[in-house]
């Protein structure tokens, strides 16, 4: 079973999240965590397979947890989403090696597609 960590301090936002995602659960299952330092605590006990995360939280933001991702967890996709984009952003989190990248509010057909490139990547 491939394990995703969805990462946002939106509650509300992230309960929709889980909501929708779990008409997908034979693929995966979705973890949760409310900033970049509880997802730092999942990832160090938990084999997660991808992480969606956004960029502006409190306690340890996106771009603390990216850092992270990229020397802890390489391999492992992340998808980062934010109501802030700009090209300049983009640009950054792709040199951070960012999976995707997709601005709120998206399209959840968006998400879930990129979710399966993603998990296809790793099998690779």
């Amino acid at each position: 079973m491939k394990y995703i960590l969805v990462v946002d301090d939106e509650k509300i936002f992230q309960l929709t999240l889980l909501d929708g995602l779990s008409t997908f659960e034979r693929d995966f299952r979705v973890l949760t965590a409310e900033n970049g330092k509880d997802a730092k605590d999942i990832l160090k006990v938990f084999p997660v397979d991808l992480v969606v995360s956004d960029l502006k939280m409190p306690e340890s933001d996106g771009f603390e947890l990216l850092a992270y991702m990229k020397k802890s967890h390489p391999r492992t996709p992340v998808i980062v989403m934010t109501a802030f984009g700009n090209p300049e952003l983009e640009k950054c989190l792709g040199s951070l090696g960012v999976h995707a990248y997709l601005e709120k509010p998206f399209d959840f057909y968006d998400l879930t597609n990129k979710i399966y490139t993603g998990l296809a990547s790793q099998n690779k």
